[in-house]
């Protein structure tokens, strides 16, 4: 094959933390809303916000926090939450007359440190609360053990240290960041890069549950413009000449506030609501889009929980230009709630909750019953729907990721008249252990997400699949499997009756920026180009890369 491929990544994201509810995400991952409360206050607080009414070229450039992210320096990481910190106790204290916007501001923060000590019981019984003694006092100096080399740790850095170890040490049980376990080999942060967290006193063998949590927060502190700058940098990160080029990057949004609102319990208070309202995001990402025309294409999302709204969001969407919108279900609904017919689940205890999702009702009918009227509306009206297709990721509760499966997606076209619906599986089934690794199975492929959405884009004109984030790819034991497994449907004849070849319908995508992605997207992208390099399949590339995106985009 001559010539280098160009590509079109169909699935990534340049949203930031006050797009998201990270309030109720945290709890999630922690099960500690106070924790959770303060964390998300310090995130949305330090996450910078692109001005578009100002040109591009004004924006205040983040390339320190940039290369952190990109050489997985978990210090630097540290320091992006930090130093904000920092910067805003030192100044309180080195005003002789606040004003009453500078008291707001010093106790907000003072509540969010107060939240997190709440939960991670750092003040001793006694002591006056933490927030008052970082601010109130001389415990905390203008450096930090956390980029300043050979300074000693004081009272916020050691806090924030203990902060982010409880939390990542909780976050590291979700299955969220699972993956990471089977990647800890190669190293999931720079190597001498934590001497910050070691001065502070944090074991060496949690600072990697630490540097996972950090990526997650610190990347989706970016501005919008920074955000994409990031991602363009990411595939060029040790970039040779011959790399892949890009023509074109699909952003994409998720609206979960109203779903993860149901993790509320009994007695608990309310969880705090992203920054910026949904048809806001919308808007701001078409800024962003209108200001790289020929670079980026933003997707919006589509909630089924938001009840008769979610038709309202989504004709406010259509009327800035926005055509595709990305389904969650995960978050706790089915593309049809289809009795008779059970999703299968690999063995293993550590499954049980899945296989009851699987035989249990959808658990919200009302969300459940605008399905129908969602698919119909966007078969109708030629819009794209992008949605996750592998059984984890954001779920509210666990096991709702087996709400995915793509037969799901193929009753609810029949049964609502909808064989014309534009459909995007993104994650193409996945690899994981649910359904038996997927596109890494050994035995039972013939049960998997992955062997579903094969057929499921074989047999509807209009089904489309990514292989974004399947990061198995990158792990020795995974990688021959699925590329074995990849080449074998990509030169085998098309199933018997099938209108459509699978190899007509798979496309590129990363998922940028969700964990592990984020300084290995390069990576991820010459692993496919080097496969691609077999001459048995090298036909296959330029529609993999760009052609198969390009039908389903409508370019």
């Amino acid at each position: 094959m001559t010539g280098k491929n160009i590509f079109i990544d169909m699935h990534t994201h340049l949203f930031t933390a006050r797009y998201l509810p990270l309030h109720s995400i945290f709890y999630l991952f922690f099960s500690k809303y106070w924790l959770s409360l303060g964390l998300a206050v310090l995130a949305v607080r330090v996450t910078r916000m692109s001005d578009f009414s100002r040109p591009a070229t004004e924006e205040p450039d983040q390339d320190d926090l940039i290369d952190a992210l990109l050489n997985h320096d978990v210090d630097q990481l540290m320091r992006a939450i930090a130093h904000p910190v920092r910067e805003k106790i030192r100044e309180f204290q080195s005003t002789p007359n606040p004003s009453h916007r500078d008291w707001k501001d010093i106790e907000e923060l003072i509540r969010a440190l107060n939240d997190i000590d709440h939960d991670i019981n750092y003040s001793r019984a006694g002591d006056l609360p933490i927030g008052v003694q970082l601010v109130g006092g001389d415990r905390i100096s203008d450096r930090s053990a956390f980029g300043d080399s050979g300074t000693d740790p004081d009272l916020l850095d050691r806090f924030l240290a203990e902060a982010f170890r409880v939390a990542g040490q909780k976050a590291a049980e979700s299955d969220f960041f699972h993956e990471a376990e089977h990647m800890r080999s190669g190293g999931l942060y720079k190597p001498g890069s934590d001497a910050g967290f070691r001065a502070a006193g944090i074991p060496t063998d949690q600072i990697g549950s630490i540097f996972q949590l950090l990526e997650f927060i610190v990347i989706m502190t970016l501005s919008e413009r920074n955000r994409f700058k990031a991602l363009k940098r990411d595939f060029k990160k040790n970039g040779q000449p011959s790399d892949p080029e890009a023509s074109l990057f699909v952003g994409v949004l998720l609206d979960m506030h109203r779903a993860f609102e149901k993790l509320k319990k009994p007695g608990m208070l309310g969880f705090l609501p992203p920054y910026f309202d949904f048809t806001e995001q919308m808007d701001r990402m078409q800024l962003l889009a209108a200001e790289n025309p020929n670079e980026l294409i933003n997707f919006g999302a589509v909630d089924p929980f938001r009840g008769g709204n979610w038709k309202q969001i989504v004709d406010s969407g259509v009327a800035l230009g926005i055509t595709g919108y990305k389904i969650y279900p995960p978050l706790g609904i089915r593309p049809i709630d289809m009795r008779g017919y059970q999703t299968p689940v690999a063995s293993g205890r550590s499954l049980d909750k899945y296989r009851e999702k699987a035989s249990n009702p959808a658990p919200y009918p009302m969300a459940q019953a605008k399905m129908g009227d969602i698919i119909r509306h966007f078969s109708s009206h030629n819009l794209r729907l992008f949605a996750h297709c592998n059984p984890m990721g954001f779920q509210v509760e666990e096991g709702y990721g087996i709400y995915s499966d793509p037969a799901l997606w193929k009753h609810a076209m029949e049964t609502h008249n909808a064989r014309n619906l534009w459909l995007f599986l993104a994650h193409g089934g996945g690899a994981k252990e649910v359904d038996w690794m997927g596109w890494a199975a050994t035995n039972n492929f013939d049960q998997t997400f992955a062997y579903r959405a094969i057929r499921l884009v074989e047999e509807f004109d209009n089904v489309y699949l990514g292989l974004g984030h399947i990061l198995g790819i990158l792990d020795p034991k995974l990688k021959t499997k699925i590329f074995q497994r990849l080449k074998s449907v990509l030169v085998g004849k098309r199933t018997k009756n099938a209108p459509h070849h699978f190899r007509d319908k798979v496309c590129f995508g990363t998922d940028w920026a969700m964990p592990l992605m984020v300084g290995r997207t390069r990576e991820y992208l010459i692993e496919f180009d080097t496969f691609f390099s077999d001459p048995q399949i090298s036909p296959c590339a330029p529609n993999f890369f760009e052609g198969n995106a390009k039908k389903f985009l409508g370019i």
